[in-house]
């Protein structure tokens, strides 16, 4: 694990939007074994957490097994939550951890489907030859993708597929703010490079 290097104050009530105080309230609902609280947790961020897993170990099967002990262990740790940091990164500290114990036994291959283009470009109806050519580029961006160090990878993926903030991405990978930037960085430099050759079909 990280050095922790940056330091997250908890918020207090009055700090939070109407958003926050809701998802506090089902968190303590939650705590003192409300499980239709729970469930509105599990549904609320089931997409994202689903995505980094699978994004890491590119197996749906595995992904769903994986996503099932991160939310146990969620459960089980709801006790001892403080809300020293968002429920949110909590929640993607403790998939992240997990998906990294699942690694240690398979080689990380990880699709990202969305990195190049602007988001209204991706956000247009693509016609069947445009749809050819985003199928054709997302294929070379998953190749070169794979290739980068698994925290490079990791990064890439809270940032541009779960859309986390620096600050989220800094709590759940228990460093920096200014590592996150320094590691994102490198990796898109990194990929960049690797995709060099392509330029003229991305």
């Amino acid at each position: 694990m990280f050095k922790k290097l940056f330091a997250f104050g908890a918020k207090s009530d009055s700090e939070l939007n109407e958003q926050d105080l809701q998802e506090r309230s089902l968190v303590r609902a939650a705590q003192q074994g409300d499980h239709g609280a729970f469930r509105m947790l599990y549904d609320a961020y089931h997409g994202q957490l689903y995505n980094l897993t699978y994004y890491t170990l590119k197996d749906s099967q595995l992904a769903e097994d994986t996503l099932q002990s991160i939310f146990l262990k969620i459960y089980r740790g709801l006790p001892n939550y403080r809300f020293e940091s968002s429920f949110k990164t909590w929640a993607f500290r403790i998939a992240v951890n997990e998906a990294k114990n699942q690694l240690r036994n398979k080689k990380s291959e990880l699709p990202l489907t969305v990195i190049t283009g602007t988001t209204q470009e991706m956000n247009e109806a693509p016609g069947p030859h445009e749809e050819q050519l985003m199928q054709q580029r997302e294929a070379i961006v998953r190749r070169a993708l794979m290739e980068l160090p698994p925290k490079m990878r990791t990064v890439i993926v809270l940032k541009y597929v779960d859309g986390l903030s620096y600050d989220e991405i800094a709590t759940v990978l228990d460093c920096s703010a200014g590592t996150v930037a320094s590691r994102l960085n490198r990796a898109l430099e990194k990929l960049e490079a690797l995709l060099a050759p392509f330029r003229s079909l991305l």
